[in-house]
């Protein structure tokens, strides 16, 4: 079974789910999360699920990253690095379509993810947050554009022959499946997050359907199908707040809003 799903209710059963399945893997393999509000919502980027053809997906991505680079570099600091790659998760970062799909090496963050949701009015009844599992180097040994590479493979970095094929601005005939990647930790989000990436190449199916065609075990869906306010009222007490997650004056703010509020 490629995916294996787990209920839990409370956040210690959570991390006693999470250290198990830790157990399973090889020393070296460190899981990454995703957490998700609605178990509705497939592992997929966003710029990928408007369902349209691979071709119009880098047509886009190209147009965006040309109008992006234009238009942002007065706001870098000088010196900054400004090639395809960092421009894509400065995109990703600040909210603009591309092929990346955050992660984090931190399961109290993504669990914040998940928890903090609200669902919306036009949300089904009963959506149930998600933890999401993955061993990355398992993932990219499992890919079949990597899986020649045998047990040499890691998590990929942006100067990884490997990674050129999925490079918004290659030459090369693009990789298929998707790869996890690490990324530049170019804000203080990034950084606080311990954010990771899976990023897409010329297949736009989500990656469940590339864990299902896998025989080996590449994701485990844990649904925490406690009470999502109780939930997220534990992970705000173990430190996992907004200003945590999102080092920033505005957090600062809605923090501060809701712990010092007036008081009788």
């Amino acid at each position: 079974m490629a995916i294996v799903e787990r209920d839990v209710e409370t956040i210690p059963q959570l991390i006693s789910t999470v250290l198990q399945i830790q157990e399973q893997l090889p020393l070296e393999h460190k899981l990454w999360f995703r957490g998700v509000g609605n178990h509705n919502h497939s592992l997929i980027p966003k710029i990928m699920r408007s369902q349209r053809k691979s071709e119009d997906v880098f047509e886009r991505e190209k147009r965006l990253i040309t109008r992006f680079r234009q238009r942002s570099m007065a706001y870098w600091p000088e010196g900054y690095s400004q090639n395809d790659w960092e421009h894509l998760f400065a995109m990703q970062h600040y909210g603009l379509s591309t092929r990346l799909l955050d992660w984090s090496e931190n399961v109290f963050v993504a669990t914040f993810f998940a928890v903090s949701h609200v669902p919306s009015p036009q949300e089904e009844q009963g959506v149930v947050p998600i933890l999401w599992c993955m061993d990355p180097v398992r993932w990219n040994r499992s890919m079949p554009g990597l899986s020649e590479y045998g047990d040499t493979v890691r998590v990929l970095t942006t100067v990884d022959d490997e990674i050129e094929s999925y490079r918004p601005e290659t030459t090369r005939r693009r990789s298929k499946s998707p790869v996890a990647m690490y990324g530049a930790h170019n804000s203080n989000r990034i950084v606080a997050q311990r954010g990771t990436f899976t990023v897409w190449g010329a297949d736009t199916q989500d990656m469940e359907a590339f864990a299902e065609s896998s025989p080996n075990e590449l994701l485990w869906k844990i649904r925490l199908i406690g009470e999502r306010g109780q939930l997220y009222r534990d992970i705000q007490s173990l430190g996992f707040s907004e200003t945590m997650i999102f080092p920033d004056l505005p957090s600062l703010a809605l923090e501060l809003e809701r712990v010092e509020g007036w008081r009788e």
